[in-house]
C-alpha cells in the first residue's frame, strides 16, 4: 500500500502549480500572471470582426435612443442568441432603410465596446484568482514543512479520509479548497471564447441586415 507523509502530498500539489505556473510564464513571459494555455489578447480589434461601413462617425452610439438598451440585451449571455437576432431583426424593421446602415453600425460599435469590455474584466479577474492561487501554494507547502518540523512524520493512509489531528485536518482541507479552485481555472479560460463567439455570430446577424 502506497503511503506518504501529509506534507509530502501538500508540498507536491503546490509544485504542480507552480511548475504549471512556470511554464506558462515561459511561454509568455510578459503575462506571468496568466494560466490559460490560450493566449492572452488583452483587446478585440473591430478589423478583425467587422467589414461594414467606417465606424468613426459611430463613437456617439450611448446616445442614440433605443441602441444602449438594446445593447445591453444583446451582450447579455442570460438572452438566448435566437432571442438576441430576433431583437435585431426588430430594431432594423424599426429603422428607415435610408437610415439603417448608419444606426445598425452604431449598433455594432456598441455590442463590441461593451463586449470588449465584459472580456477585459473576466481577462483581469482570472488573472487575479491566479495570483491569489499562487499566494495559498506557498502559504501551504509554508504550512505543510511548518507541521512536518513539529510532527515529524505525519503519515496519511491512502484509504484514509482525513487526517486525525486538528492541524492535520486543517492542512488537509486546506489543500482539498486548493485544489478544487485550481480546477475551476480552465472552466473561467474558456469564458473569453464564449464571448467572442457570440460577439461574431451577433456581428454576422447584424450584417446581414445592411445594405451596405
Amino acid at each position: 500500500m502506497m503511503r506518504q507523509t501529509l506534507q509530502l502530498a501538500l508540498v507536491a500539489a503546490a509544485s504542480v502549480f507552480a511548475l504549471s505556473g512556470s511554464a506558462l510564464a515561459a511561454a509568455d513571459p510578459n503575462n506571468p500572471d496568466w494560466p490559460c494555455v490560450q493566449k492572452k489578447v488583452e483587446n478585440l480589434s473591430t478589423s478583425a470582426i467587422w467589414d461594414g461601413p467606417a465606424l468613426d462617425a459611430h463613437k456617439d452610439w450611448f446616445n442614440t435612443p433605443k441602441i444602449p438598451a438594446l445593447v445591453k440585451k444583446l451582450a447579455s449571455r442570460r438572452v438566448p442568441i435566437e432571442k438576441a437576432t430576433a431583437a435585431i431583426d426588430n430594431f432594423a424593421a424599426s429603422v428607415p432603410e435610408a437610415d439603417r446602415d448608419a444606426q445598425l453600425s452604431k449598433l455594432f460599435l456598441g455590442l463590441f465596446d461593451t463586449v470588449n469590455n465584459q472580456r477585459r474584466a473576466i481577462l483581469n479577474g482570472i488573472e487575479k484568482y491566479q495570483r491569489s492561487q499562487k499566494a495559498r501554494a506557498e502559504e501551504l507547502e509554508k504550512q505543510g514543512v511548518d507541521l512536518a518540523r513539529l510532527k515529524g512524520d505525519i503519515v496519511v493512509d491512502d484509504t484514509a479520509a482525513v487526517p486525525e489531528s486538528e492541524e492535520e485536518q486543517k492542512l488537509y482541507w486546506a489543500g482539498r479548497i486548493f485544489q478544487e479552485r485550481q480546477a475551476n481555472i480552465p472552466i473561467a479560460c474558456e469564458l473569453p471564447a464564449v464571448l467572442e463567439e457570440r460577439l461574431f455570430e451577433l456581428t454576422r446577424h447584424i450584417r446581414s441586415k445592411m445594405s451596405k
